[in-house]
């Protein structure tokens, strides 16, 4: 079934958002826009213009409004490596059901989108790189130490998030291939 393209027209006299639906930002991704016209009341109580409407956890119903100058984009390598992270994500939870199918003595390989079923044994998705995983690591500790719960928690441990954070730093250091070697200083 082919999907229903449809047209979104926003009169002239109102201004063009500048983000649009599906775009993702450091609070979430964008789901709705609504727009609080000049001379209305909602205007003259909270401002004009465009207000987007964000989902901060693809697993809750929990959304939240925010202002056109509230709302950051993600950087490309942010959103590259959240795009990683959901794929990646994603491929585990294939694995985790291509086990299931096994348990029950069904085997399948997925190719091209679709799935079919095969007397091969499934072939592991190849695993990403440790670039990438030390990307997602630092981009997750990023949401993390900026997600409300977490800020609220009042946690002080012994090693924070910015320990992690070097950590990491210090790892993606030695995957740099042009790193010389360590000076051996106790000849």
């Amino acid at each position: 079934m082919e999907p229903t393209v449809s047209t979104v027209s926003i009169p002239p006299v109102w201004q063009y958002p500048r983000f649009g639906f599906g775009q993702r930002t450091e609070r979430g991704q964008i789901i709705g826009l609504k727009y609080y016209a000049e001379d209305t009341y909602l205007a003259d109580e909270y401002g004009a213009g465009w207000r987007y409407i964000l989902l901060p956890n693809k697993n809750t119903e929990d959304d939240e409004t925010r202002i056109e100058d509230d709302i950051k984009l993600l950087s490309p390598q942010e959103l590259k490596t959240a795009l990683e992270t959901e794929i990646n994500t994603c491929l585990r939870q294939i694995q985790m059901l291509k086990h299931e199918l096994n348990a029950v003595g069904v085997s399948v390989v997925a190719t091209n989108y679709t799935v079919e079923e095969t007397t091969q044994q499934p072939q592991e998705p190849p695993l990403p790189s440790l670039h990438g995983l030390v990307d997602a690591g630092k981009f997750i500790l990023k949401v993390i130490a900026k997600h409300p719960e977490y800020l609220a928690l009042n946690y002080q441990p012994d090693l924070t998030i910015g320990d992690a954070e070097t950590a990491l730093s210090y790892l993606e250091l030695e995957l740099e291939p042009n790193q010389s070697p360590a000076l051996d200083i106790a000849d």
